[in-house]
């Protein structure tokens, strides 16, 4: 490896850690925390490779074994990152430390080790795979590393369904920009792997400019990034109780009318007198024509809990709040695309006009709803 773009490496991961940690837009503090932590543990790694591909024999010494213990705290934290992130009432709880066993047995058995100037458990073999190759501790790391990468897909998954129980558009804070970072962080992984096991020449030497792109990608994302759940502690607690309960309230489910009714938030006279409120704000007050619109908006003008607002569309639409709102949206641009503002608007014009903040989600949503495309129909109706 080059002993110059590892330094370089290192030093663009230290940079980037200290601007998520004093992120200058306070967005998402914890998050950012936890993430300029990971990036700190892979800037540690770097200098620790720097430091053996120079030549220097510290293997023993009591520094690198602690830049070594680091690298286990490195898929922890990308985690822990993701899930505070996506849980806008998270706070730190005691089964978050079972992350980080990997690395407490691994320290605790090195410091052990370092007294008795054994040598580091970083390469100590644990079986050999061939003739040539042993499996050794360090090896645990991609495969901790990969492990991580598909919890952290999953939650990043769910968290894109979660957000269309709250709001009406997902587009700048459904962090797809992390999932494109995981997608990443497995081809670096896979890299690690190849120059762990087989060593392939163009995959070991495109690990470390991968990792620098890797670098320069969640820098420039970070700085972009989007507060996720924009809202007041209270609502905050209450959105987080929404996303949390069970699908039968918030979700299309396909439970039982009997169990339903037994589990049911609000009376029948209650959901009919709200169902009345809730279809005038849409169709007299047009409230989804705002497109920021979310459900604490909608709770607060229902004058209802944001957790009772959540029950309330599903019990009467038997579907999550994103695409209760957008199909109001669609049904506003069928008229506008059959009406003169069609002449006077081009298809961005009467996406926009209909409450929808992008071209894209425009046209998915009324694909969904109509079967054709908004220019398809606006064709069919001239």
């Amino acid at each position: 490896m080059d002993p110059f773009l590892i330094c370089f490496t290192a030093g663009a991961g230290f940079l980037l850690s200290i601007l998520l940690f004093l992120h200058p837009l306070q967005q998402n503090v914890k998050a950012n925390i936890w993430l300029g932590f990971f990036v700190l543990t892979i800037s540690f790694a770097f200098i620790s490779v720097y430091i053996d591909t120079i030549g220097v024999t510290v293997s023993n010494h009591l520094l690198f074994r602690c830049l070594n213990a680091l690298q286990f705290l490195m898929a922890p934290s990308l985690y822990i990152s993701i899930l505070y992130f996506v849980k806008p009432a998270k706070h730190f709880q005691k089964e978050d430390l079972l992350h980080f066993i990997p690395f407490v047995i691994y320290f605790c058995v090195e410091l052990l080790w370092s007294t008795f100037n054994i040598k580091s458990l970083f390469s100590l073999s644990l079986f050999s795979i061939t003739e040539n190759i042993s499996f050794l501790v360090r090896d645990i790391l991609p495969f901790l590393l990969l492990f991580y990468l598909v919890k952290s897909y999953v939650v990043l998954k769910k968290h894109k369904l979660n957000l269309k129980i709250i709001t009406s558009s997902i587009e700048k804070v459904d962090l797809n920009w992390l999932v494109q970072f995981l997608f990443i962080l497995l081809i670096i992984t896979f890299v690690w792997i190849n120059d762990a096991f087989f060593e392939l020449p163009v995959l070991t030497k495109a690990t470390n400019l991968l990792y620098l792109g890797g670098i320069i990608f969640l820098a420039v994302f970070s700085i972009k990034q989007k507060t996720i759940f924009a809202f007041n502690e209270n609502d905050l607690q209450e959105i987080s109780e929404v996303i949390e309960t069970p699908k039968i309230e918030t979700e299309n489910v396909s439970t039982k009318p009997k169990e339903r009714k037994n589990r049911k938030r609000l009376t029948e006279e209650h959901i009919s007198d709200l169902s009345g409120k809730l279809i005038s704000l849409m169709e007299n007050d047009k409230l989804f024509l705002d497109n920021e619109l979310s459900l604490p908006t909608v709770a607060e003008r229902l004058g209802v809990s944001i957790h009772d607002a959540s029950f309330l569309i599903n019990e009467i639409t038997n579907d999550n709040f994103y695409n209760f709102i957008n199909s109001y949206r669609v049904k506003e641009a069928q008229k506008l695309l059959k009406s003169s503002e069609m002449d006077r608007l081009n298809i961005l014009g009467i996406a926009f006009a209909s409450g929808f903040n992008s071209k894209t989600t425009f046209n998915t949503a009324f694909k969904k709803w109509v079967g054709v495309s908004p220019s398809q129909y606006a064709k069919k109706t001239q």
